[in-house]
């Protein structure tokens, strides 16, 4: 899910806004002596802030699992498929490192 270009800036603007107005209902709640509540205003009207003026809309893009493998993947010995993390493998009788489903799709088959 892909965010478009005028919703960050619109975020933006209504991060700034919240920030500017919990600043302003903190400063009120702190003249009239509630000073546990206009710190908890304050502190979310720092972080509002922080979040707005910050870059932290853009970032890096994250792994998907349609990227296409490198050299350094591992690679089933069998199916010729990438071997992704968490994935069951092992050694077949050659030494070469597959998939476990593809080990025993193939002794089944051989039997």
């Amino acid at each position: 899910m892909e965010l478009e270009e005028d919703a960050t800036g619109r975020d933006r603007l209504a991060r700034m806004l919240a920030a500017a107005g919990l600043t302003v209902a903190a400063a009120a709640l702190f003249r009239r002596g509630k000073r546990i509540t206009g710190a908890l205003a304050g502190i979310g009207a720092l972080a509002l802030g922080y979040q707005a003026t910050t870059d932290t809309l853009e970032t890096e893009p994250t792994a998907s699992p349609s990227r296409p493998a490198t050299s350094s993947a591992l690679v089933c010995a069998i199916c010729g498929e990438p071997i992704v993390p968490g994935q069951a493998r092992g050694p077949d009788e050659n030494d070469d490192i597959v998939h476990v489903e593809c080990r025993e799709a193939t002794a089944e088959t051989a039997d």
